[in-house]
């Protein structure tokens, strides 16, 4: 399929895992929830398909195989349908798999990174902060911090560039927030969103009729955000910073009171799943 001249942004979803809702939401959760793998794919004049994470693919049930890594699939179970990953639904929509040009990595959770395999071309942006973190850990400790070296291509680190490097201009923005511009264009902006996971990443995007802040795992879910109710304290085992999370929070709320306009999207919140589209 031909490459669009004009900037723009869909959302899919690729798999999802199930965990209990009252980790989500203590105060209204209950039985089961689904987080589903949502993940973006821009279109950037001149140049060209920028995916921002992969949700699951295949990788995560061979990266899960040996121990320690299959506490993680014990923790937390995935459901991918076979043509469910992004290189097959990319493909099913005339895009093949070398024509992505980057790869934004949101942060090192597999449910954000488990297809990066599945893309030859692709040149990996993360931050700082996430790389140091993954080259740290190993064994238990990578794994209690969501972190699977197996998902990893092998030619990875060579591909691989930090976004403070990258970056057109770093800036703070008005509401706090480190803020990375790329590509020379000022419609989509990357910004720092630390607590869930060290050095996570989200963006603002603002084009066409669009306005969406995407807060990927700053939270779960649109309704506890609106609420003000956090998430089950158990998840300090494995999140980097309660504290930070919470500011992160704050400041994504500052934001939406400054601008009403925007849509504020998290990667597993199923109001999310009303933007997935299957047009390109």
């Amino acid at each position: 399929m031909a490459q669009n001249s004009e900037l723009s942004l869909r959302f899919f979803a690729s798999g999802y895992c199930t965990a209990h809702a009252q980790v989500v939401n203590p105060k209204e959760g209950k039985g089961k929830t689904t987080f589903s793998a949502v993940w973006a794919l821009l279109n950037i004049p001149n140049v060209g398909y920028v995916m921002f994470d992969t949700g699951y693919s295949d990788a995560f049930h061979a990266a899960t195989k040996p121990f320690p890594d299959r506490i993680y699939r014990w923790a937390t179970p995935v459901t991918l349908k076979s043509d469910e990953s992004a290189k097959e639904i990319l493909i099913g929509q005339g895009i093949q798999p070398d024509l992505i040009k980057y790869i934004i990595i949101s942060h090192f959770h597999a449910d954000h990174i488990a297809g990066i395999r599945d893309f030859p071309n692709a040149k990996f942006i993360c931050s700082e902060d996430a790389i140091e973190e993954v080259l740290l850990l190993e064994g238990f400790k990578a794994v209690k911090k969501g972190i699977l070296h197996g998902l990893f291509p092998s030619d990875f680190y060579e591909r691989l560039m930090t976004i403070e490097a990258f970056a057109d201009k770093t800036s703070i923005n008005n509401f706090g927030m480190v803020e990375f511009e790329l590509f020379g264009i000022n419609d989509f902006k990357v910004v720092l969103l630390p607590g869930h996971a060290k050095g996570m990443l989200g963006f603002i995007y603002s084009n066409n009729g669009q306005s969406i802040f995407y807060g990927t795992d700053a939270s779960w879910s649109i309704e506890t955000f609106n609420k003000g109710i956090l998430p089950k304290k158990i998840v300090k085992l494995f999140f980097d910073s309660w504290d930070d999370y919470t500011r992160t929070i704050d400041k994504i709320k500052d934001f939406k009171l400054a601008n009403p306009h925007y849509d504020i999207l998290f990667t597993h919140c199923r109001e999310t799943l009303k933007y997935i589209s299957n047009e390109i």
